[in-house]
């Protein structure tokens, strides 16, 4: 008998296996002591369990036979699949490739030592075929990702006029990088999910289960199932991605979503495929520098980080700073934070233990560069952001944390470590009464430490000229 077994991160609603009628049964596996691996956030465990569910209960009212390993069993994913393995005369197990490293190799050692016959079907979680991407990263060793998204743009005629880009320029990221006008803007708001049957019920499990990790379930705020994602990413088209644009980079205390479209929980689990987030997207009449700045994420940055993971698995292990400060319980207990973290810090930890979520920039130059200023270690930290966030997963946090984030790779991903002190932070979000309070922090304190203290290792980075010969002549005035 052949056998499909349907991923928690591949919850399609078109997964090839689906249209494959040689394949006679549908396995799930819902592992208990993976999501209690780390103290992951209950919405992303709720995400996935309950994303799951609907699938098999669609499955199975389409007459499709499903076979389940649920919360209640137990079960890590080996055991689970043993079991099924063993319960059922499968001959044959037919899954999709997953983009986090070991995950093929080990059920590939299951199958053998079960003798039973594997197929992989290629992953459909991104736009650039596997060989595609790998070839291309093969053939650039030093890889930018603005040549990456030129060769996406080119490959896929996305945003393309003829052999030229649309509106003639590549990227508008200079026109997307405003603040918010002081005399505000109206944001509109999330949609409102009414939670059905399986989703309640899986809420109360989480809480239960799992009432020791961050977050609450019953506050669960995404969607779950492919149409009701396809939604979501249309009020997003429609409401907010024409003021995405200019406020990308725009931060503000009590706006934790702003113009974001929050598609990268579902994008990851296959609820929405990189396809329909492109074709609503660009059938749109928003301004060409939303469009573009939005999908600039979508088929550039995303996919880039996926062929970094792909083709540089020494990301994973690299410390070039030498960073050994470990995580403090409050990251994630989201109790007793310190009095003197500093107010965007303070703010936008509580918001990830509040939805699992902040928004790319809150993540880079709040979150990101705190722990880098601080020292903490870069494994500590990619532990905390696939823990906490609910879109996180190895592939894309990698090279995002382990690179861009904490530059612990010396400027492979990212050319210069995202630092700054408190003056970039007030003048993208507000933080501070004033600029003199942003300019007095103890953010821009330990900006200018860090700079001094790693001045041995960034001297002869030239984007950070200026800034260290700044660090120079305080550290001149002060006669040091």
């Amino acid at each position: 008998m052949r056998a499909a077994l349907i991923l928690a991160t591949q919850q399609f609603a078109e997964h090839p296996a689906y249209s494959d009628d040689g394949i006679e049964e549908f396995f799930f596996i819902e592992s208990a002591p993976r999501f209690a691996k780390l103290p992951y956030h209950r919405h992303k465990i709720v995400l996935l369990v309950s994303a799951m569910r609907h699938t098999a209960a669609r499955l199975e009212a389409e007459g499709k036979t499903v076979r389940r390993i649920t919360l209640d069993d137990d079960l890590t994913f080996k055991a689970g699949l043993e079991k099924l393995l063993k319960k059922h005369p499968v001959t044959e197990l037919t899954w999709m490739s997953d983009p986090n490293r070991p995950v093929d190799e080990r059920i590939a050692r299951i199958c053998q030592a079960h003798d039973v016959e594997t197929d992989v079907l290629s992953d459909a979680l991104f736009l650039t075929p596997e060989d595609d991407v790998d070839a291309w990263f093969a053939e650039h060793p030093t890889p930018l990702m603005e040549d990456f998204y030129h060769w996406q743009r080119r490959r896929t005629g996305i945003l393309m006029d003829g052999g030229k880009p649309a509106g003639r320029r590549w990227n508008f990221d200079a026109d997307n990088r405003k603040a918010l006008p002081k005399k505000g803007v109206d944001i509109p708001p999330l949609p409102q999910l009414e939670h059905d049957e399986i989703t309640r019920a899986v809420i109360v499990e989480v809480d239960e289960r799992y009432s020791e990790h961050p977050g609450s379930a019953a506050d669960f705020w995404l969607p779950v199932t492919p149409a009701d994602s396809r939604d979501w990413l249309d009020v997003f088209v429609a409401e907010r991605l024409n003021d995405f644009g200019r406020y990308e980079d725009a931060m503000k205390a009590d706006e934790p979503f702003l113009f974001h479209a929050i598609i990268s929980p579902m994008l990851n689990i296959g609820l929405l495929t990189v396809e329909e987030v492109v074709a609503a997207a660009t059938r749109t009449d928003a301004p060409l520098a939303s469009v573009e700045g939005f999908i600039r994420q979508v088929i550039g940055w995303r996919e880039y980080m996926r062929g970094m993971y792909r083709a540089h698995p020494k990301l994973e292990h690299v410390n070039a700073l030498h960073l050994e400060k470990r995580i403090e319980k409050y990251w994630y207990s989201g109790q007793r934070m310190p009095s003197d973290l500093p107010i965007p810090v303070r703010t936008v930890l509580e918001r990830v233990h509040e939805w699992g979520y902040a928004h790319h920039i809150e993540r880079l130059m709040v979150l990101g560069n705190w722990f880098l200023l601080q020292g903490y270690a870069p494994r500590q930290v990619n532990d905390w952001f696939l823990a906490l966030f609910v879109d996180a997963y190895d592939w894309v946090m990698v090279p995002n944390v382990m690179g861009m984030s904490q530059f612990a790779d010396g400027g492979f991903v990212a050319t210069k470590p995202y630092v700054s002190g408190g003056a970039y932070l007030q003048k993208m979000g507000s933080w501070w009464p004033s600029a003199q309070d942003a300019k007095d922090s103890v953010f821009t304190d330990a900006y200018w430490e860090f700079l001094e203290r790693h001045e041995d290792v960034l001297g002869g980075n030239h984007r950070l000229g200026l800034a260290l010969a700044q660090m120079r002549k305080r550290r001149d005035a002060k006669g040091e």
